[in-house]
């Protein structure tokens, strides 16, 4: 029988839950918690105390994962960076534990900003061995494909102070495996590796970063994802050489450094030349800039004609370290 219960309730950020000794850092945790969203809070959570390992009951939850930890403070948290830790007080010792989870489908795909997400947990304790291996004895299968693991808590949490620097990488085939050392305030280091899968880009630099994120929209990605088209316009624009600045400064808007306007836009006569004839093919790309220089130009007075000639490519997302980037199939860390 339940010894004793608590309910509380905790909020997380980064897709990360960490469970540790009070007295510890969370970043010292060895348990690790994936959650099916990346930030939600007010989330219910049952604290039970048993005498020994409770029965299990599977059909009432998605996710059930056993675990062990040693809480030599006698204080147990529940930690995100970034977030105030909820604690739970427990007699000092090593405990075997269980980690249930429901709703999680739901709140992976919640798209109610003014509503938290429904998912909601229960952690079962109760004496065992410190160093028995964890164990999932039920298997959500909708965990992210794509996740940075720690990264980005590790940066975000400013008692840390952590800056991070690409210290190698590898290319294989398709694939790209980063070396990534985080230093931090104390003379703390953190090596971690960040393996991409079906790479069609990437761009290395060995500038330092203070942050780490993965994106399914961005403009690094609109020439991969986005549907493909031509842009054909007629008529002159009363200052061709002001249309030309205009069609470059909403294109950096846009697409910023990920995506060269020459690359894009007609550049065999040049965009001022092409402008002064009055007619032709302006541009060939991604649709979201082809509409964007369309309404700069008739803005200006110029008529134009967009076709789409082709579809963009799904499952690809961006992963963003400082000036580093990667736009890849999949992403895993270790």
């Amino acid at each position: 029988m339940t010894a004793w219960a608590t309910d509380l309730e905790f909020a997380y950020d980064h897709g990360h839950l960490y469970v540790v000794d009070a007295e510890s850092h969370w970043s010292e945790a060895e348990v690790d918690m994936r959650m099916p969203r990346s930030a939600n809070f007010f989330v219910p959570l049952r604290v039970e105390g048993w005498g020994g390992r409770p029965p299990l009951d599977l059909d009432a939850w998605d996710h059930v994962t056993e675990f062990s930890l040693t809480v030599p403070s006698g204080k147990l948290a529940l930690a995100s960076a970034g977030i105030d830790e909820v604690t739970v007080g427990i007699a000092p010792g090593a405990y075997r534990a269980r980690w249930s989870g429901r709703n999680l489908s739901a709140a992976a795909t919640w798209e109610r900003p003014d509503e938290n997400a429904p998912d909601a947990y229960r952690l079962q304790i109760w004496p065992g061995p410190s160093e028995a291996p964890r164990a999932d004895i039920k298997h959500w299968e909708g965990v992210r494909h794509s996740e940075l693991g720690d990264l980005p808590a590790l940066l975000a949490d400013e008692q840390l102070d952590a800056l991070g620097a690409i210290v190698g990488t590898d290319r294989t085939g398709d694939g790209l495996t980063l070396s990534v050392r985080l230093a931090g305030s104390g003379r703390r280091v953190w090596d971690r590796t960040i393996r991409a899968d079906g790479v069609v880009r990437w761009v290395a630099s060995s500038s330092r970063f203070h942050r780490a994120g993965l994106h399914t929209e961005h403009p690094g990605l609109l020439p991969y994802t986005d549907d493909f088209g031509g842009l054909s316009f007629r008529g002159r624009a009363e200052d061709p050489s002001r249309l030309a600045h205009a069609l470059r400064a909403a294109h950096e808007e846009l697409a910023g450094r990920y995506v060269s306007f020459e690359s894009v836009v007609n550049a065999f006569l040049g965009v001022e030349a092409l402008l002064e004839l009055g007619f032709g093919q302006l541009a060939n790309g991604p649709v979201t800039l082809l509409r964007r220089y369309a309404e700069v130009a008739e803005a200006h007075g110029v008529s134009t004609r967009l076709t789409q000639t082709g579809p963009g490519r799904g499952g690809l997302c961006l992963l963003e370290l400082g000036e580093t980037y990667v736009v890849a199939e999949r992403f895993t860390a270790s």
